[in-house]
């Protein structure tokens, strides 16, 4: 189904009448918002009430929860007046969507509260995919003018990041939200959402209580390839005496009953970005970390070395949950984003939180040398000039800033006030 038949179903409101948001809060629809146009959520100017509560602001609608992460919006400021985010199907373990403040929106999951005739409509619709949007940006500008831009947006990012993660903390723990973002970084540009969901599903609070009570290594590293059906769909990098084993130690397994629905993106997937190398690896740092000490591991390995990256990367040592599995290691790019992305800004959060100093975090974040390209650094770099090409791969802080103008401007053809912010 096209998202542009869900906006005809929420402008005509053939809806079923008792909505009720994720959070079970009742949701009535005063005024469905006017289709907009421009930048920006899909309907502008709505009137709802949240229990009881009269709320007025913008309307998004996805097909799915996670599109909202797909699209890049937790990222986009011009999405921070959303008060619900309509979806066909919920498929997020949090009952709220974090906005790119840090504030949260309810969710509306419209799978079972549609009127009788939509539903019937329903079956008739095939799925089709949006076209990407591109745009062309960046006139050239001095190399002096671009270093100070690149570095106040990426600057930027970073500070998103610490609201999201502040918001999410709400709803979790710093354990689950490091945890949850390890995951993330796992699953490659494919399969990001995937494994992030793989982690929502399975819980670190959840799998602590499995190990109390008696899961091994190898029967949580069964877990996460059995239940997500990962190792049904690819099981050729394994020998067949290890897929059996891995399908036992699953079917024996007392806990972990329910599969996990997963729609693995394994085409062209390199071996050492293939999902089910990087869960065998991380299994097994997960279940050693089980007793509710995963980030306090990192922050002990840490705290004392003024060399931060190097003491972090002395974390990743080669690990497999048994010993006729062979040692697996994660890769340098990959040790290098979840650093970056995720343990400095949690680490930035937490410091924030224990009154202690964060500017070392900071620092690190400012000096890290540059990641590996991705397709919004490759695309933004069409407009660069070879020294300033040179320039923005200098540090991962201005590999950041271009990430922060292409999702706030480029993305959506907003070059003029790009051009206008460089100025002020």
């Amino acid at each position: 189904m096209e998202e542009k038949f869900l906006y005809h179903i929420w402008d005509e409101g053939h809806l079923r009448p008792g909505l009720l948001a994720e959070t079970k809060l009742p949701i009535k629809i005063v005024y469905q918002g006017q289709f907009n146009t421009a930048r920006g959520p899909d309907f502008k100017n709505a009137i709802i009430e949240i229990a009881g509560e009269t709320k007025r602001g913008d309307i998004e609608i996805h097909l799915k929860t996670s599109d909202w992460q797909a699209h890049n919006h937790q990222e986009d400021a011009y999405y921070n007046q959303v008060i619900l985010h309509v979806v066909l199907k919920h498929n997020s373990s949090y009952p709220y969507t974090i906005l790119e403040d840090g504030s949260k929106a309810e969710i509306l999951s419209l799978e079972k509260q549609l009127s009788e005739d939509i539903q019937k409509l329903l079956a008739q619709h095939d799925e089709s995919a949006k076209p990407a949007v591109y745009c062309d940006l960046l006139s050239a500008i001095d190399s002096d003018h671009l270093e100070a831009i690149l570095h106040t947006a990426g600057m930027r990012r970073f500070a998103g990041k610490l609201k999201r993660f502040n918001t999410a903390l709400s709803l979790s723990s710093f354990d689950q939200i490091f945890y949850e973002g390890i995951f993330e970084a796992l699953g490659y540009n494919k399969n990001k959402l995937n494994t992030l969901y793989l982690a929502q599903s399975l819980p670190l609070k959840t799998l602590a209580e499995y190990k109390a009570e008696g899961m091994s290594k190898l029967q949580l590293c069964a877990i996460y390839l059995c239940a997500s059906r990962l190792l049904k769909r690819d099981s050729g990098m394994l020998d067949e005496t290890m897929v059996a084993g891995l399908w036992r130690e699953y079917e024996e397994q007392p806990w972990q009953g329910q599969k996990i629905s997963i729609d693995w993106q394994l085409f062209r997937i390199r071996p050492q970005n293939h999902p089910l190398k990087r869960l065998i690896y991380i299994s097994d740092l997960i279940w050693e970390h089980l007793d509710g000490d995963l980030l306090k591991s990192f922050i002990t390995a840490t705290e004392s070395e003024t060399k931060l990256h190097k003491a972090f990367g002395s974390m990743w040592i080669p690990r497999t949950p048994h010993p006729d599995l062979k040692m697996q290691t994660l890769g340098k790019s990959v040790q290098n984003n979840i650093y970056l992305n995720i343990f400095l800004p949690v680490m930035a959060l937490w410091h924030q939180k224990m009154s202690s100093n964060a500017d070392p975090i900071y620092q690190a974040y400012m000096d890290f040398r540059s990641l590996q390209e991705n397709y919004v650094t490759r695309f933004m770099q069409r407009y660069l000039n070879p020294s300033q090409i040179k320039l923005a791969n200098s540090r991962a802080i201005y590999q950041q800033g271009l990430m922060d103008i292409y999702h706030r401007f480029c993305n959506w053809h907003y070059c003029s006030e790009c051009l206008n912010r460089a100025k002020d």
